[in-house]
């Protein structure tokens, strides 16, 4: 017989350094950014730094959760979402008379406003009070103890007489403002009201080498009685 005829050789048969190798594949082709690709991721990348730089020169939340600071000097009434706030004259020594029989000293001042409230809508109490002195410091104004502001509820239409009492040191008197609100643990987004004393550096002299003890009146609705 004769020899059966020899087949093809098969892909995997032939020469490895052949044409027909498989392990010879052509590189992948690399695909290159087109310019318009390049020009957005910058564009996209240079938002972004800017966006931070915003965001972190203009902090958006404090600013959102700020107050809404009513300004005004001694004598003039400032609105309130709430009230209409009037603060009188500010007096102060180094002895306080509580009007409830007590009397304290103070090796700094007592510095008393007497402030006037009126309630707009509903009743209101106030319960927020703070003095920043012209040290730079904050003086927190509770609503019990030997600094106090404890006005009570003021109807609509009845005018509630308060006086506010702090105890701060004489450097704390010159460009004091007073600052006054609703709630007394949270002002963010609310009306508050600063208010410019007025005083002076002779003013706090004069009060810390003063004895005579200055009345905090007991809040009320009748006017108190001039001292």
């Amino acid at each position: 017989m004769s020899a059966p005829d020899a087949l093809p050789a098969s892909p995997d048969d032939r020469d490895p350094g052949g044409p027909g190798t498989s392990d010879q594949q052509p590189p992948p082709r690399v695909r290159r950014p087109r310019p318009q690709a390049l020009g957005a991721g910058a564009a996209v990348l240079a938002a972004l730094a800017v966006g931070h730089v915003v965001v972190t020169a203009f902090p958006v939340d404090e600013r959102v959760q700020a107050p809404f600071v009513r300004t005004a000097t001694v004598g003039e009434p400032v609105e309130l979402r709430y009230a209409r706030l009037t603060a009188g004259r500010p007096t102060g020594s180094t002895v306080l008379d509580g009007d409830d029989g007590t009397l304290l000293a103070t090796p700094g001042v007592w510095l008393t406003v007497p402030l006037t409230i009126e309630a707009l809508g509903q009743p209101r109490a106030l319960g927020f009070a703070e003095l920043r002195g012209g040290d730079g410091r904050t003086y927190t104004v509770f609503t019990s103890g030997r600094s106090a502001f404890l006005p009570g509820t003021t109807q609509p239409g009845v005018p509630r007489y308060a006086t506010l009492r702090v105890e701060v040191p004489p450097q704390a008197v010159p460009g004091a403002r007073l600052r006054v609100g609703l709630e007394l643990k949270d002002q963010r987004r609310d009306d508050v009201a600063e208010i410019d004393l007025g005083l002076t550096q002779a003013d706090a002299e004069a009060w810390a080498a003063e004895s005579t003890p200055v009345v905090a009146h007991a809040p009320s609705d009748a006017p108190p009685e001039d001292s």
